[in-house]
């Protein structure tokens, strides 16, 4: 059977109608009733604003420099620990280790071939390489310490390269014992040690730009020694 195609005025006029009675709510649909529209429902409530939290103070006078994680810090400074002598091999680098937030160092001191200084040291960096700290206007330095010799020297130290291979960034010598206790230094006692010369570099120098906190076992006898000391977090003070 062939369907007839309806004259264009037949199917615009049914548009026409289906258009009409949509709009009367009808439906075209023979036995079909639109449903009634819904009311809207009504819109909620708006909630409470919430109070403003109250501003927390962040400057406590205090600077983390390093807290012990691993092979880093939670500042992301490096741990490098390392050994040296006035002649090679009369003083060897045991190991690093870290548990607890506290690191610890071991090695030997033994001058076998005459060395008149020599020591094992860790180095804890700001961050990476040439990363410095702004540390003007801090008057003390807090940190973690434990060593089997009664004294450790500490050295806070810029990033100058030859000032620091010619070991002339500022230290202190600072009595410790077997139990890791917590001191606080004054910054005013580190001073650089007498053989520098030109090369030597004040604490009030050094500050505007801190690279490393380093701590070492450095006495030298004319036996053979075993060396271990720790270092826990490390926070300057303003």
């Amino acid at each position: 059977m062939t369907s007839v195609p309806l004259p264009f005025a037949a199917v615009r006029l049914a548009a026409v109608v289906a258009l009409a009675a949509a709009a009367a709510g009808c439906s075209t649909t023979p036995g079909l009733t639109a449903p009634a529209a819904k009311a809207p429902a009504p819109a909620p409530a708006p909630a409470p604003a919430a109070a403003a939290a109250p501003a927390t103070r962040t400057d406590t006078g205090t600077l983390p420099f390093a807290t012990m994680k691993g092979a880093l810090t939670e500042q992301g400074g490096t741990l490098d620990p390392f050994a040296y002598s006035e002649k090679p091999g009369d003083a060897q680098l045991g190991k690093l280790s870290v548990a607890d937030g506290v690191a610890q160092v071991t090695g030997v001191i033994w001058p076998q071939k005459g060395s008149t200084w020599a020591g094992v040291a860790l180095s804890v960096n700001a961050g990476a390489a040439g990363k410095t700290v702004d540390l003007s206007g801090y008057k003390s330095v807090t940190l973690q310490l434990a060593g089997n010799l009664p004294s450790l020297r500490l050295r806070i130290m810029g990033a100058d390269k030859v000032v620091r291979d010619s070991g002339c960034y500022p230290i202190v010598m600072q009595p410790v014992t077997t139990e890791l206790r917590e001191y606080t230094i004054e910054l005013s006692r580190f001073a650089p040690e007498g053989y520098c010369g030109g090369n030597a570099r004040s604490i009030a120098a050094t500050q505007p730009a801190v690279a490393t906190v380093e701590v070492a076992d450095a006495k030298v006898s004319g036996a053979r020694r075993d060396v271990a000391f720790r270092v826990g977090r490390i926070v300057f003070n303003r």
